[in-house]
């Protein structure tokens, strides 16, 4: 089975590459907590939200783009790579399908049971419109928690737990999602107080004029700007 069929069939599937290709966004990550970035390379900051008592002392941020030039790292980090056939596995046309928003997630310490959910949901978006795209930017330790995905549809939450998959991370491999129809969270796992699990996030989507508003409020409800200009090859 190709692995665009296997994105339709199971919202999921998985790219291998060099590990090596990532170096350019570990570099980004370095400049972040030195704070030594370039002025137009603005980068913002999120912090996990406390929805219940087990999450009030996680320690969980994301560092996203803010700026075409901060997108920039990560798209060209993706197009000069393995990465590069997500963008053929999403949707029907890899020139419009771009990779519209991106991150650095840091996880400090051990993570508890998280809740479901979707990172693209609007109802005017559809299946194979949008796509995340998740891989270790430095070594994986194999205590850390992977990705855990559930078949049950978004109106059958009872059965979430009971079809679930777990995917474990693997350096030099990225998991490609469904942004839209795939459920998913973060493996609870146990880790030491300092340790740092820190992933690399591309978000895709189908940038058509007309799905434009959609993926604008998508973003406005999560706090992070959309961008949908055509990428840039060398």
């Amino acid at each position: 089975m190709s692995k665009k069929q296997e994105f339709l069939n199971a919202g999921v599937t998985k790219i291998s590459f060099s590990f090596d290709a990532l170096e350019p966004i570990r570099q980004l990550y370095y400049n972040i907590m030195n704070d030594s970035l370039d002025p137009f390379v603005d980068i913002g900051i999120k912090a996990h939200e406390d929805y219940s008592d087990e999450f009030k002392n996680v320690s969980m941020r994301w560092y996203f783009a803010k700026s075409p030039a901060a997108l920039g790292i990560f798209r060209t980090v993706l197009d000069g790579c393995e990465l590069a056939l997500s963008r053929d596995i999403i949707g029907n046309n890899r020139h419009t399908m771009r990779v519209v928003q991106a991150n650095i997630i840091e996880t400090i310490g051990s993570y508890p049971v998280g809740r479901w959910h979707s990172d693209f949901y609007h109802e005017n978006l559809g299946n194979n419109e949008s796509g995340t795209l998740l891989t270790p930017l430095f070594p994986f330790q194999t205590y850390f928690g992977g990705l855990e995905t559930t078949a049950a549809h978004r109106d059958e939450c009872d059965l979430y737990d009971e079809l679930t998959t777990v995917h474990k991370y693997q350096e030099g491999q990225a998991i490609l999602f469904d942004g839209t129809s795939t459920i998913h969270r973060t493996q609870s796992y146990n880790a030491y107080p300092g340790d740092k699990r820190i992933l690399v996030c591309w978000q895709f989507g189908c940038t058509r004029e007309e799905l434009q508003p959609v993926l604008s409020t998508i973003g406005k409800n999560n706090g992070d700007p959309m961008f949908f200009h055509e990428h840039d090859y060398l």
